[in-house]
């Protein structure tokens, strides 16, 4: 910065009436007439923002800041907001040491406004100020627009590099669950192959003990994709669909768990609620099932109850509250506030729960709460259970549900089928390739690998496969654009194509199958998912012969279904992830239970003629269907429920076919089942 030579002190008093002098420590050591006459307390030489608050300049705090500003437009207005300067700093000496002088006139325009009642008298301006203003005027209009042309500037430079981390954070989120999953899938896979040797008592609780390891490692990094998911997501997964229905069938997946423990799970929805929302359903679920998840893991007697208010809003907008209260141990005051932190858990005195959990559950359920724009809370003590409540805006729909035709489900019977045919198995990590043709050979198929992109499309295009499962993320080019060069030559009937990747984004699921994919398989690979899908493509006679198959299809009734195709996995696999492989396979074995139950209870309704209990029994096995993955099985008695709600007369026949979905649906469900 240029030295600018010091300005007479005469000189400074007779072209302004504002002079205020302040020394290197900010402190006012001088102030002219006008200042003291409206600011008495400047003779005890306060500090300037003890007196002022400084509106232009954005930064003075310091003397090094405003010997920065020396060409800057100064505004200044009184903490008592009875005063207001505006002019300009002037470096000078005050008594042989260096100070700062703020020399100009009275605001008029911030005062007028702001405090019409303080008058201000022509002795406060200097004589020339009429010429000072209107200089004054157009340099501060061209200084504004200036100031404003390059604040847009820098607003726009700090969006594009806002944008470019925001785009490097997602592919390096892309990266890192690539390189997370495959070597996790090399384990899985390997343990998966030893689980087939016999082992000896303390080789299988070993192997036992590695499995759950593995699967505890896959949690924290479903839970490390789930945070990038929601940061990328947008709106992404919003859907209308059924509230009280989704509160019920989360609360069926984790009936039986409660009433291992004699706990009573009770369900109060006000009546108010919208029947039908717009929204990320699977995130909503996902949040209350972590919650009462939670509360009944520490809650030993007692209860947990789930409540659901409607908060007023306007329509269609409104927001949704819900709470689960229970009577267990109860949080601490002090350590409430850290329940939501990720990685958190209980400290001992935490009572008999030494299986804390990751602490990941509740951070996940604070972002997903968070995500949809709403709040969270905890109210608890020791010992007098705890509340945890949300708020979660929605948007109604009006969904009229009209009485829809029935029609008679494929049955089906649990017929094995051995698999045959070719493969080529596309990957470019050499422990995948290696462990993924030792388990697909195990299975009776043949197997070629490839290691890129390029290699796959030779072999692919020269030699005759059944199936391709195509890694996705290669060196050369990924498997998306190896897809697009095979599709070319060979359509989706000539060579099925089914990825195979360690990222689980919606939108390269949708990028896969735009490319000519036919399936999708996620990282690291589940031996029985694998077997189900080779089973669409190899077995045997590809559209007849399917892994757990119907024997002798009829033409009037549908598509033949696969046990894969009545099983939803992704549902299972939420399950799984959410309450643990323990919880799931207890609470799969009470679905088998409850279903056949009530089951029994429906057909005694039907012959009854009692279309209320028919209604009641249809919707609770829609219901618990539905929370375990059984979509076919669940939409089909939704189908029925609709009719008995509109009170029209169901076909002839329809327990029948029912049944065939029934039994069919839960035969599926005891082959995952068996699996596990």
């Amino acid at each position: 910065m240029n030295e600018r030579a010091d300005i007479p002190w005469n000189e400074l008093q007779r072209l302004f009436s504002v002079v205020i002098c302040f020394d290197e420590s900010m402190r006012i050591i001088y102030a002219s007439d006008t200042v003291h006459k409206y600011l008495p307390g400047v003779e005890d030489n306060p500090a300037i923002d003890e007196v002022f608050q400084v509106l232009r300049p954005g930064k003075l705090k310091t003397f090094s800041d405003a010997l920065a500003s020396l060409d800057a437009l100064c505004l200044m207005t009184a903490t008592n907001g009875r005063f207001a300067i505006r002019g300009q700093l002037v470096a000078t000496t005050y008594n042989d040491h260096k100070a700062m002088c703020l020399c100009g006139a009275p605001w008029l325009f911030w005062m007028s406004s702001n405090c019409p009642d303080v008058r201000l008298s022509l002795s406060d301006f200097a004589a020339q100020d009429v010429q000072l203003d209107q200089l004054f005027f157009m340099t501060t209009e061209k200084r504004m627009v200036a100031d404003l042309e390059n604040l847009n500037t820098e607003l726009t430079d700090a969006r594009d590099e806002l944008e470019k981390a925001h785009d490097a954070q997602h592919r390096f989120f892309a990266q890192m669950s690539h390189e997370m999953r495959t070597p996790l899938n090399g384990v899985v896979s390997a343990l998966s192959l030893l689980e087939a040797n016999s082992l000896e008592g303390r080789q299988r609780q070993l192997l036992g003990l590695a499995q759950s390891s593995s699967r505890n490692l896959m949690d924290v990094i479903n839970y490390v994709l789930d945070l990038s998911k929601l940061e990328f997501a947008g709106e992404e997964g919003e859907t209308v669909f059924d509230l009280p229905e989704l509160i019920r069938s989360t609360l069926d997946i984790l009936g039986a768990k409660a009433r291992e423990k004699s706990l009573e799970l009770t369900l109060e929805m006000d009546p108010d609620i919208p029947l039908h929302c717009r929204g990320n359903a699977p995130r909503l679920r996902q949040t209350l099932l972590n919650l009462i998840m939670n509360a009944i893991k520490f809650t030993d007697k007692g209860s947990v109850t789930i409540r659901t208010l409607k908060v007023e809003g306007e329509a269609p907008g409104c927001t949704l509250k819900f709470s689960v209260m229970d009577t267990g141990i109860g949080i601490a005051s002090d350590i409430s506030e850290l329940i939501f932190d990720p990685f958190w858990t209980l400290p001992p005195q935490g009572g008999d729960h030494p299986d804390a959990g990751s602490g990941l559950g509740l951070d996940i359920v604070r972002r997903n709460v968070e995500h949809a724009g709403g709040e969270i809370g905890l109210i608890s003590e020791p010992g007098a259970g705890s509340t945890f409540w949300f708020d979660w805006p929605t948007v109604a729909e009006s969904v009229v549900m009209g009485a829809s035709p029935i029609t008679e489900p494929p049955a089906v019977i649990d017929k094995d089928v051995e698999l045959s045919g070719r493969i080529l198995l596309v990957d470019d990590n050499q422990t995948n390739l290696l462990l993924g043709t030792m388990i697909i050979e195990s299975m009776g198929v043949e197997v070629d690998s490839a290691e890129n992109g390029t290699e796959a499309v030779t072999a692919a295009l020269q030699e005759d496969y059944d199936l391709v499962l195509m890694d996705i993320h290669m060196p050369d080019f990924d498997g998306i654009e190896a897809t697009r060069q095979i599709r070319e030559f060979k359509d989706k009937q000539d060579l099925p194509v089914v990825a195979l990747t360690a990222l689980a984004y919606d939108k390269e699921k949708d990028a896969c199958m735009a490319s000519g994919m036919n399936g999708y398989l996620t990282k690291p690979i589940v031996k029985q998912a694998l077997a189900e899908e080779l089973g669409k493509w190899l077995g045997g006679d590809a559209q007849n012969s399917l892994p757990g198959a119907v024997e002798g299809r009829d033409e009037d009734r549908g598509k033949t279904l696969t046990f894969a195709e009545l099983l939803d996995q992704a549902v299972l696999e939420e399950l799984r992830r959410q309450i643990g492989p323990d919880n799931l396979e207890t609470v799969l074995t009470k679905v088998l239970s409850e279903a056949t139950r009530r089951w029994e209870d429906l057909i005694i309704a039907d012959s009854n003629d009692d279309h209320a209990a028919m209604q009641r029994h249809v919707h609770s096995l829609s219901s618990i269907f539905r929370s375990v993955g059984l979509m076919h099985a669940g939409d089909a008695l939704a189908a029925i429920e609709v009719q008995l709600r509109a009170g029209a007369k169901l076909d002839v026949g329809w327990v029948e076919g029912l049944e065939k979905t029934k039994t069919g649906s839960l035969k599926a469900l005891k082959q995952q089942l068996s699996v596990h």
